[in-house]
């Protein structure tokens, strides 16, 4: 290749590169850019390598959602951010910061992720979530455009807080849920119908569907909630807790009592 042709390359690459995107070897190699190209940039301090098949520019500061994004769009794998993450870059959270501290992450398949993303101090701690929650691998997920500006898969609200609440096993964990779901006041009750089809957990649908019949949120009576499975018999979700008899679930004492057996 000629050099100005090099140089036109070069140019192309990192004039589209956006700040705290990582690229990896099988994207730049299906895009043109072979391993001696690669290995001139380094030695000419353009690109650095985070670790083995993963580019950044030099200078430049990585962001977890660029690495991401590297797993979703350039490696294919079936995984996207959701749960109290999804919420919180949703707006639905407890306390304002300006700083996630913990990206969660889900996906159906036990795949190995790649070295360099997981040894990589992306200064959040990153939880990977091997979950079969939903038949619908995509159903409530789409490419949203986070802050810095790269776009990733991310479960919608509707998606998230039921994520969110297939970890709820005690106390704490529920009265944050519950907290959480208090403020979810515009969920698409078309989208939530269609999630509770899909939901493949018993003990979510009904916390879900008692958190939002509890604290009456305007689009619960727009749901039809007798062609939703919710399977039979009790099911404890804190322990010590009272009996809720429409769902036939515990919870913790404190939560108002309606429908209380």
């Amino acid at each position: 290749m000629a050099p100005n042709q090099r140089n036109t390359k070069l140019n192309k690459l990192l004039s589209g590169w956006k700040e705290g995107m990582i690229y990896t070897s099988p994207w730049l190699s299906a895009n043109g850019y072979t391993p001696d190209m690669l290995f001139g940039y380094k030695k000419s301090n353009w690109v650095k390598s985070i670790g083995t098949g993963a580019f950044m520019k030099t200078q430049d500061e990585p962001l977890w959602e660029g690495a991401v994004h590297a797993l979703q769009h350039q490696l294919g794998y079936a995984i996207h951010v959701g749960g109290e993450t999804a919420l919180e870059l949703h707006g639905v959270r407890q306390n304002i910061s300006p700083r996630l501290n913990q990206c969660h992450l889900y996906t159906p398949s036990k795949r190995k992720l790649p070295a360099w993303f997981t040894s990589y101090d992306w200064q959040v701690d990153i939880k990977l979530h091997i979950s079969t929650l939903f038949k619908g691998k995509k159903l409530g997920v789409q490419a949203i455009e986070t802050a810095s500006g790269i776009p990733v898969l991310m479960s919608e609200p509707e998606r998230a807080i039921m994520e969110l609440l297939s970890h709820v096993n005690s106390k704490p964990k529920f009265i944050k849920a519950w907290e959480l779901t208090e403020g979810m006041m515009t969920l698409r009750p078309a989208l939530v119908q269609r999630l509770l089809t899909d939901c493949t957990s018993v003990k979510v649908k009904r916390l879900f569907l008692f958190m939002a019949e509890t604290h009456g949120l305007p689009w619960y009576d727009k749901l039809k909630v007798s062609e939703i499975d919710l399977g039979s018999g009790k099911r404890t979700i804190v322990k010590n807790g009272k009996l809720n008899s429409t769902f036939e679930i515990t919870v913790p004492k404190e939560v108002p009592e309606v429908s209380w057996t």
